[in-house]
């Protein structure tokens, strides 16, 4: 599923030991709600928490990334988990992808990049707290994905008033980060 085989040994995370990461990326996405929610919890304090980027985010956006990717479906609190990990930074952090050094950060960015045309697919306005996950996402990308835009405008008329409210917010906020660039 993954682009790449992690040795999740050598990612850093806050306090827990990353080797106990997958089964919380599991339940994120295939959970109930309440395990899906306990699970983002978990990864938002062991990888992006309060902005501080840790290694291991690498390995879990590769997952979500890869997830949506091959068809599956991101919940609320996946891509939740996405947007925590795409708004933190950590200056000078790096992983090991391909035995290269690269920015975490911007790797993160790179491989959620890379699933958002599938993300997009799988939004659903009938799943309102899916799709505000979309919404809170998506407009930190729209510098880089043109397809966030069209999105965004082809549901900003939707009939019910929370989606058209998400996707209004949304749209604005990309139109900023299009126009001035996004903030990393």
């Amino acid at each position: 599923m993954m682009t790449q085989a992690w040795d999740w040994s050598s990612l850093k995370a806050m306090s827990r030991p990353t080797s106990e990461l997958p089964q919380y990326l599991e339940r994120l996405v295939t959970g109930s709600p309440e395990e899906s929610h306990r699970a983002r919890s978990v990864l938002y304090c062991q990888v992006s928490n309060q902005g501080q980027l840790y290694t291991a985010a690498a390995a879990c956006a590769d997952f979500l990334a890869a997830h949506a990717r091959a068809g599956g479906r991101l919940n609320s609190a996946a891509l939740g988990t996405l947007e925590e990990i795409l708004s933190a930074r950590t200056p000078g952090s790096t992983v090991l992808v391909g035995g290269r050094a690269v920015d975490t950060a911007a790797y993160c960015r790179a491989r959620i990049l890379d699933a958002v045309p599938d993300i997009l697919r799988t939004a659903d306005p009938a799943d309102l707290d899916q799709f505000r996950g979309v919404c809170f996402l998506v407009p930190q990308l729209a510098d880089s994905a043109p397809q966030i835009l069209d999105f965004l405008h082809r549901h900003a008329t939707h009939p019910h008033p929370d989606v058209r409210k998400a996707v209004l917010e949304a749209l604005e906020e990309a139109e900023e980060v299009v126009r001035d660039g996004h903030n990393p």
